[in-house]
């Protein structure tokens, strides 16, 4: 702060590193947080690719759900395992509906829980990887890359 008629003093170095102190306590915090969760997934599909067994699923119902006014539409599987009925609702929602009531998919079934499913695709699979273990890398860069550059100001 300024008192009286005292100029404002120049070259105060600190205050770009008091503006930044959020980002290196956040971004650091949440790019591990990120790391976790994209590694989590990746362990996980990688789980339901390699042990899952194929079963077929028939689409019995959409789901809608609503955000922000837009409506769309998640298939519900129901498929046979082991003699036993189960019913699987898709993650991926979509506008227009990406199944009919009546389609058949292939599902990866985890034979240890038979209640857990995942379509057998890509999107289903792998699409969240491959959007978060580069998002984590990226941010985890910029972590050490922030300090870095602001200690060269």
């Amino acid at each position: 702060m300024q008192a009286g008629n005292q100029p404002f003093q120049q070259g105060n170095v600190s205050a770009p590193r008091r503006k930044l102190g959020c980002a290196f306590a956040l971004l650091p915090i949440s790019a591990v947080i990120l790391a976790g969760v994209s590694i989590w997934y990746l362990y996980s599909s990688y789980m339901f690719s390699t042990t899952g067994t194929e079963v077929q699923g028939t689409v019995v119902r959409l789901e809608s759900s609503t955000s922000d006014g837009s409506t769309s539409y998640s298939p519900v599987f129901r498929y046979t395992f082991d003699g036993k009925e189960y019913e699987y609702e898709s993650v991926n929602s979509t506008n227009p509906p990406a199944n009919e009531v009546g389609d058949v998919e292939t599902l990866l079934v985890n034979p240890n829980n038979p209640s857990k499913a995942r379509q057998n695709s890509f999107w289903e699979l792998w699409l969240v990887p491959v959007i978060l273990c580069p998002m984590s890398v990226f941010m985890l860069v910029l972590s050490a890359g922030i300090p870095l550059l602001v200690r060269r100001l």
